[in-house]
Parts: structure tokens; C-alpha cells; sequence
């Protein structure tokens, strides 16, 4: 084989592998579980509560909240920006998809003022939270009865209103 063969052969080689390299996606991404084994336990025990809801995991907060500002104003922007990628754990909803409830499950990886700055937020909105400690093996019924409870006090709230 010629010196001018392999020198072909080599530049033929370079321009393949930069190509390759250039065709490849600038972002890779990689699989991520919906939810981590304690939610998903969790999550059953939720289904097994409330039959007769539906039980969402993971709603992005701005499914269920929007802004109240002009959409052309500064604020606008801004209380878009805070709702930004949040998101709830579980969210409650009744036959007729109203939100019931948000179900937080709180770990160790949670902080308290970020948390109630949360719940301010969702509360503005007229929703009720549920907070429980991931570490708490709740049964069914207790879940079915926190649920109720709130579901009841949203309905005294709406009648005085």
C-alpha cells in the first residue's frame, strides 16, 4: 500500500470520527425512576386509602397554579419564576378532578423554611397540604381520614365564603 493510501486512509478515518463526534446530541440524558421506593410505597398505600379519588404523583406546580399578575407585567415574570420546576409529591383529586389535597413526603433532605414558603404558595391558591415524615408508615385508613378531613374543611370553607 502506498504512502498516499494510508495518509488517504488516516485523513478518511479523522474526518469520520470528528464527524461522529459533531453529530452527537450536545445533551444526553439518562432515565430517572418516577418515583424513589419509599414514594412508590407510599403511593400504593395512597391508592389503597382513596379508591374513589385520583392520585397523581408528581404534578408540576404549574399545572395547577398560575399566576395573577398581567401576563405582559414584571410580576407576571416573576411569580412565574418562583413556581419555576416545582413540583408536588402526590396530588388528590376527587371524581370530578378538583384538587382535594397536595401530599408532601418529607425526608431528611427537606427544610422546614422551604417548605412552608411552598405551602404559603399553594395555600394562596386555596389548596391544602398534607405533610408526612417518609420515615412514618401511615396505614390506609389514617391517610383516608387526613384526606377527608381536608376535603371537608375545604367544602366549610367555599360554603362561607
Amino acid at each position: 500500500m502506498s504512502q498516499a493510501n494510508i495518509l488517504f486512509l488516516v485523513a478518511l478515518a479523522i474526518v469520520a470520527i470528528v464527524a461522529f463526534l459533531l453529530l452527537q446530541p450536545k445533551d444526553r440524558w439518562s432515565p430517572k425512576p418516577l418515583l424513589t421506593r419509599n414514594e412508590q410505597e407510599f403511593f400504593k398505600r395512597m391508592l389503597d386509602a382513596l379508591p374513589d379519588h385520583h392520585v397523581f404523583p408528581q404534578v408540576a406546580f404549574r399545572a395547577i397554579l398560575q399566576p395573577t399578575a398581567r401576563s405582559s407585567s414584571k410580576a407576571y415574570s416573576r411569580q412565574s419564576g418562583r413556581i419555576g420546576a416545582k413540583h408536588c409529591d402526590f396530588l388528590v383529586c376527587n371524581e370530578k378532578l378538583e384538587v382535594i389535597a397536595i401530599v408532601e413526603l418529607d425526608d431528611r433532605t427537606h427544610v422546614a423554611e422551604k417548605d412552608a414558603a411552598r405551602d404559603a404558595m399553594t395555600a394562596s391558591a386555596g389548596y391544602r397540604t398534607l405533610r408526612y415524615q417518609s420515615k412514618a408508615k401511615l396505614d390506609p385508613a389514617a391517610i383516608r381520614r387526613d384526606i377527608f378531613a381536608v376535603s371537608e374543611d375545604q367544602r366549610q370553607r367555599l360554603a362561607r365564603k
